[in-house]
């Protein structure tokens, strides 16, 4: 077991109350099933700090009150662990099976990063779990979400890094969490050789975390733009071409959106549930995705 101990900002939906809903949508839905956060015990201390600064006479903000929440889950074990096919499955799982359902039934994430992908073993196989979902929103609760800018910065999508991005003026869509996920595979897979951190000097992208959001997407975005080979990998390595082949859509849509915005002076996406089988299916459907897909474990 494990135990998350955290005070969540009392005017979000709290996690109980996500986590609530994940298992409403397991028991729904087959294919989520197993690969939900197994919450065993939780307990939420009722003075939020608010009340806790008034009852002590502390001068304080009249906004911004938090409340400490204990959640008790069972313990899965890190993606870090995982490398090539079996990298590449609990990964796609994490994606495919969990995180498009519950944003199709109106569970936003909001944060996805490493740290948040896990596993564990069933029946013999490896299966993913999205987990955290303390900055997750959902669609039909009021309070923050949206355009309010959330998530760990070195994972981010660059539209959520830019200045814009950061002003809350970008609507945060499924297509950005789905590019979080393509910076959660290229750190994992750069900087881990057979689930061990490399040393420095292997590894890449040790800067992202030192620099502020919009500092850190200028260097992503020439990540993206150059895809220069670290000294950790050789260029004919499956797991560089899979990633050559998913930053390399990437770059042909945020193309194609920067010209779009030249045209006008905003724009507004809207986000249907077809424009999002259409976006992942943009990089499933290339040869480098099929052939790390179908290659043996």
């Amino acid at each position: 077991m494990v135990a998350k101990i955290f005070w969540g900002e009392a005017s979000r939906t709290s996690e109980l109350k996500i986590l609530n809903r994940v298992e409403e949508i397991a028991k729904e839905h087959e294919s989520v099933d197993g690969h939900i956060p197994e919450l065993i015990w939780h307990h939420t201390f009722t003075n939020p700090t608010s009340a806790i600064r008034e009852a002590f006479g502390v001068p304080g903000p009249t906004t911004g009150s938090h409340v400490l929440y204990i959640l008790v889950f069972r313990k899965f074990r890190p993606i870090t662990e995982l490398h090539g096919k079996e990298l590449f499955d609990v990964w796609y799982q994490c994606i495919h099976v969990r995180h498009i359902a519950l944003w199709k039934e109106g569970v936003y994430h909001r944060d996805v990063s490493p740290s948040n992908l896990m596993w564990y073993w069933k029946y013999g196989k490896q299966i993913g779990v999205l987990n955290d979902y303390d900055l997750s929103s959902l669609a039909d609760e009021p309070g923050p979400r949206g355009n309010e800018c959330t998530g760990t910065v070195p994972f981010m999508a660059l539209d959520l890094l830019t200045e814009e991005g950061q002003r809350g003026q970008v609507k945060h869509l499924y297509r950005h969490d789905l590019e979080s996920f393509m910076w959660c595979f290229a750190w994992i897979s750069l900087r881990y050789k057979e689930g061990v951190l490399l040393p420095r000097k292997l590894r890449p992208f040790d800067v992202w975390v030192t620099l502020d959001a919009v500092a850190c997407g200028d260097k992503k975005f020439v990540f993206q733009a150059r895809m220069e080979v670290p000294a950790s990998m050789h260029k004919d390595d499956p797991m560089w071409k899979f990633l050559e082949g998913c930053f390399g859509v990437l770059d042909e849509l945020d193309f194609a959106r920067r010209k779009q915005r030249r045209k006008a002076d905003t724009v507004e996406e809207e986000e249907v549930e077809s424009g999002m089988n259409d976006f992942i299916a943009k990089f499933t459907s290339t040869r480098a995705w099929a052939a790390l897909s179908n290659s043996s474990p």
